[in-house]
């Protein structure tokens, strides 16, 4: 009876992804929304009877996926259907929902970086390297249209083009770092209102203001502090791994930041609204988000919070 349930369910909630990878491979405009709700179907499945179960769909979702698109949607399927698996377990375990965005972005990350791996290694099409071919193009074909208005292009303009591509080769797993951290929380976002729909144990998000970072973060930054000051070949595996880690760390201390002024801003009983107002005018100004950064890494290193009161 037991199973009969088990596979009556899986059927539903196979058919529920068949419907959303259609509108995602057919439907232009509605295709970016069901993209993330592709996770769905494993999430509750999963929740209701166990990851073994969920792995189960997820193998006869990519058969039936092969059918009805391509090879080449199969990774699409395979990430979402993992880490809607994850996640699900996550949920399912009542973990912490900052946890369960910090499993599901690993689980995306390796996603993303296994299918970047195989498109060039197996299909020769690298997405990186033609996207910024194409904007060297559309640089080129600029400066080609200024010339014949008789303009001469600035060096200095195309010196900072050139830069400006060398740098976003560089931190290209930074891009890796924060699709897979937008992939999974818009996922979870996403998953939310309908699991409260069903009933299902889903907690709820820890209040901002006490997000703490883990201490050991501080040595990595320092040590990569460190590094920056060597001089690294460009272009090498170090100096990419420095870079990368760099930015990585800077982005969550900057997070930290924030979190210790949400804090300060509760302890001191101030509108909502100026609060959201203050973070806003943050990104209006970048100086100010290094400021956060410093704020966060002293928060972390001297527990600022406990003098606060």
């Amino acid at each position: 009876m037991k199973n009969t349930y088990v596979l009556t369910e899986a059927a539903i909630q196979l058919a529920i992804f068949i419907v959303l990878f259609l509108i995602f491979l057919y439907v232009p405009f509605l295709s970016v929304v069901a993209l993330f709700f592709l996770s769905l179907p494993f999430i509750v499945f999963t929740m209701r009877h166990g990851y073994a179960p969920g792995f189960m769909l997820l193998a006869v979702a990519l058969i039936v996926s092969s059918l009805i698109g391509s090879l080449l949607s199969l990774p699409v399927v395979l990430m979402f259907g993992t880490s809607g698996i994850v996640i699900g377990i996550m949920f399912a375990k009542k973990k912490n929902r900052y946890l369960i965005l910090t499993v599901a972005t690993l689980v995306f990350l390796v996603n993303i970086v296994l299918d970047y791996i195989i498109s060039v290694k197996f299909f020769n099409l690298d997405i990186i390297a033609q996207t910024l071919s194409m904007l060297k193009e559309s640089f080129h074909a600029s400066m080609q249209i200024m010339k014949g208005m008789g303009q001469e292009p600035p060096k200095e303009m195309q010196d900072r083009f050139q830069q400006m591509l060398e740098f976003v080769q560089y931190i290209i797993p930074s891009v890796f770092v924060l699709s897979a951290l937008a992939a999974a929380y818009l996922t979870i976002m996403a998953s939310i209102p309908i699991l409260k729909r069903l009933n299902m144990p889903i907690g709820t998000w820890p209040p901002f203001r006490h997000i703490m970072l883990p201490k050991p973060l501080l040595w990595y930054y320092l040590i990569i502090l460190l590094a920056t000051f060597f001089p690294l070949e460009k272009g090498s595996f170090v100096f990419i791994a420095v870079i990368n880690l760099y930015y990585v760390l800077q982005l969550l201390f900057l997070i930290q930041g924030f979190s210790f002024l949400y804090y300060v801003a509760e302890q001191k009983k101030m509108a909502r609204s100026i609060v959201v107002v203050g973070t806003l005018f943050c990104f209006f100004l970048p100086f100010l988000l290094y400021v956060i950064v410093i704020l966060g890494i002293i928060d972390l290193g001297f527990e600022l919070r406990k003098r606060i009161r």
